[in-house]
């Protein structure tokens, strides 16, 4: 009785360890599949996030990529406008450094000029324009580049009228000092505000149509001294009169266009300056644009330290003074090749 008891203990015994063994393997099978179940739902998870935040990614560098080609194909009008009353300053440089030499013909004869006054009156308007063009820097800093562009056409105008009524050649040296005056101004702020307001894409091409206006206003220059020659008596009144129009019609102008945003932006009149930039860019996306241009404030007011005189922060940073280096290096060459070319 006993043994038979025993055995029946020892298969039950048995028996239990074997359902312990399937429970545990159960158990365990449980487990791996479980920890792996996990890993290949979040594998499957993210495999989704990964490719929505690819396609987000994508679809966000399409667009800006889309919107740069269009604001780049869709320039709007009021920039070549702009540009255009701008260059009008180059003009009235070329017209008055080449309507002086046909104006001189008949100056020397009737106002009897000697070689010292013919002299003075050529030499006075560079002279006087080289002044002014170094105080056209601190202006321009101060009062922004609009105002200064028609403050320059306002005092060549007023230049071209005294050279037009005047009744002597005391009063006409005055008149050749005022227009130099506004020359100079012009001629240091004009390249600027071109540069500044136009897009980064046509900068170059809109800063060159004020040298094309300078060469423009010398061939202009040449026709009239052409056409007014045949007045043997105050022929030269309307060679150096006529030089009112172009600048009434750049201070008219400019009573209508806005302020340098790049100018706007360092004065801090930030909101001011996102309104003229999306009026000039025709209310495109410009918050890119805006903070370049920020940005790129910034980065010079720390590399100039943001004091001193304005020469030596111009020589202190280095994009400027290498321009400077090129433009002194070209001017150098050519006077010396006009020199050898005279000898």
């Amino acid at each position: 009785m006993s043994r038979k008891s025993s055995d029946n203990d020892y298969t039950l015994r048995s028996m239990s360890n074997l359902m312990g063994e399937r429970r545990k393997k159960v158990r365990d099978d449980g487990e791996r599949s479980l920890i792996k179940a996990p890993s290949n739902a979040s594998i499957n998870s993210q495999e989704p996030a990964a490719g929505a935040a690819a396609a987000s990614t994508s679809a966000g560098d399409f667009e800006r990529a889309a919107r740069k080609q269009f604001q780049q194909d869709v320039t709007p009008a009021f920039v070549y406008v702009l540009a255009v009353f701008s260059a009008l300053g180059g003009f009235l440089f070329g017209y008055d450094t080449g309507v002086v030499s046909g104006a001189m013909l008949l100056l020397k004869r009737e106002m009897n000029l000697s070689a010292l006054w013919q002299e003075l009156l050529v030499s006075s308007t560079v002279g006087a324009a080289a002044l002014s063009a170094v105080a056209g820097g601190f202006l321009n800093g101060i009062f922004g580049r609009r105002v200064c562009i028609l403050l320059a056409s306002f005092i060549f105008s007023c230049g071209g009228v005294v050279m037009s009524t005047t009744p002597n050649k005391e009063v006409l040296l005055v008149g050749r000092i005022i227009v130099g005056l506004g020359l100079g101004i012009a001629s240091m702020t004009v390249p600027v505000y071109i540069a500044e307001s136009s897009p980064p894409q046509l900068r170059g091409q809109l800063v060159t149509i004020n040298t094309l206006f300078i060469t423009g206003g010398q061939f202009v220059a040449s026709l009239v001294d052409g056409a007014f020659s045949y007045l043997r008596r105050d022929g030269w009144r309307y060679m150096l009169g006529l030089s009112v129009v172009p600048a009434a019609l750049q201070f008219v102008g400019f009573l209508f266009l806005p302020e340098s945003p790049r100018w706007l932006i360092q004065r801090g009149l930030t909101q001011k300056a996102r309104r003229v930039l999306s009026q000039i860019r025709g209310n495109q996306n410009i918050d890119e644009e805006y903070d370049s241009i920020k940005s790129s404030i910034e980065e010079e007011e720390k590399d100039c330290g943001g004091g001193g005189p304005v020469i030596w922060r111009m020589l202190s940073y280095p994009p400027t003074r290498r321009a400077l280096i090129v433009g002194c290096g070209l001017q150098m060459f050519q006077q010396l090749s006009g020199i050898n070319t005279v000898m």
